[in-house]
Parts: structure tokens; sequence; C-alpha cells
């Protein structure tokens, strides 16, 4: 799902090129045109390319437009290629790319009455994204210093572990140390991770427990978040996929928790 600040499709490759730089600034912190767009015979495409090396998210993500009226065909493209390695999202880097060939995009428009543009078929293509373990636990701690610091508790260290259980499913395990004046707890805080075959990831069996004096009260602090996160479902690919289908996703662990999946055209 690619929105665009115009209420009309751009009449030309040069035309489209500043709309998705425009589109793109408004979401990330830039300092570069990250778009490209290789015109063949407009609406045909040669390709589009996007760079976001080293972008950065400045706030939370922009919410997914609804869109208000049917989608219809746009534009073709030979190839798409789209990503960037080191976003910055919070404290994390995460690595992100998405690539396509044969890719066909349809146009609708949102509830302000601008123009999205929408991935419908692509011959093959392929999105990965990773963030390392260290950025995980950075995330981590950032939200949990931030809630535990309402209530007088400080966080000052946190560990995750991660084991695969299947190409689709992880457990989870994040130590952390919490200090109330002079007395310390380490808590345990366990979960499950299962993506679907849309990217939709499922977060389950979330439970802390932990050990000192203060750890009930810590947990206390932390269980009301968890228990909102609890069987909750997350897309990871916030665009309508129209005739493409997604195959072999796969979640890995290692240095670096990814996702991959291959995609291509139903027909």
């Amino acid at each position: 799902m690619f929105p665009l600040k115009t209420t009309t499709l751009p009449a030309t490759a040069e035309d489209l090129a500043q709309a998705l730089n425009d589109s793109l600034r408004s979401v990330f912190a830039l300092a570069w045109d990250p778009a490209e767009v290789r015109d063949l015979a407009y609406p045909q495409l040669a390709a589009i390319e996007v760079s976001l090396d080293g972008a950065k998210l400045p706030g939370p993500p922009p919410a997914i437009p609804s869109l208000a009226s049917q989608p219809e065909r746009a534009l073709t493209v030979g190839s798409f290629n789209a990503g960037g390695r080191g976003i910055s999202i919070g404290p994390a880097a995460l690595d992100f790319g998405l690539t396509a060939t044969g890719v066909e995009l349809f146009q609708a428009k949102d509830t302000a009455g601008q123009i999205t543009l929408l991935l419908h078929n692509a011959a093959h293509g392929r999105v990965e994204a990773s963030v390392s373990k260290s950025d995980l636990e950075a995330l981590i701690a950032e939200v949990a210093k931030a809630e535990a610091g309402k209530h007088g508790v400080s966080i000052d260290s946190v560990q995750l572990s991660l084991r695969s259980q299947s190409p689709r499913s992880l457990a989870a395990e994040v130590r952390l140390r919490a200090k109330k004046l002079f007395l310390s707890a380490a808590l345990h805080i366990t979960g499950q991770l299962d993506l679907d075959e849309e990217l939709n990831a499922r977060i389950s069996g979330l439970d802390c427990s932990g050990e000192g004096a203060i750890a009930s009260v810590a947990c206390g602090v932390l269980k009301p978040h968890l228990e909102k996160l609890n069987g909750r479902e997350f897309p990871l690919m916030s665009l309508p996929l129209g005739q493409v289908r997604l195959r072999d996703v796969r979640l890995a662990v290692g240095e670096k928790l990814s996702v991959t999946a291959e995609f291509g055209s139903s027909s």
C-alpha cells in the first residue's frame, strides 16, 4: 500500500516519482529523494526503485488509510524494488527488502479522497525483514522502562532469548532486573509468536513471574500490558494483496530475527 498525497493519479513518470518522494518524506526523516521511476510508455513503467537505507521513522507509524473506493487499474511495472538497511525505528534498526517482477498496481481513494496505490499482481516477488536481537532488547527495554517508571520501578537490564519451534513459530523469554529503592527482583516474561501464511503475527501465552522482594509489584505493573497483547494479531505486511498470494513464509532465529516470504499471482 503506497499512499500518495494527491487526489488524482500522476500523469507522468516524473510526477509519480515526485508524489512517491513527497509521501515517503512525510513518513521518514530523509535527506534525499528515495524513489526513482524509470519510464517505458506511461502508465507502463520499466522500474520503480525505493532506497530507504539509513532512514529514520521519527514517530509512530502512520495509520493505514481506509479505502473508500473500489480499486481499479493504474500502472504496470517491469521490476519493483523497495527497502533499506538500518531503518531506524526508535532504538532499533530494521533491514527490509521487497523485490518483485511483472507488477500490476491498482489505485483506490481513501476517505480523504487521496490516491493509494495497491499491489494487485506480481509474477514473482520476495519480501524479507530482519532485526538484531540486541535491537529487540533495546525496544523491549524502552517500553518496560517507560511503564515501570510510572510506578517508581526502574529497569536496569534486559536479556532476550528466542527459540525456534517450527518454521513459523518461536518461543521467547525476556529476563529483566527491576529495582525500587533498595529492593530488586529478577523478572521472567515468556510468550510465543506464530506467523500465518498472510504474514499476520499472533502473540500468545504471555506471562510474568519473578524472584525477589518486589517481583509481585513489578509483574503487577507489567501484566495489564501483557494481557492487552495476549492473543492479538499484528499484520506485518499492511497491503491488500489482490491476486497476489504469499508462500514459503518463514521465521528464522539467529543473531537476527528474520521473516521471509515469496509471493506471486495465484493465476
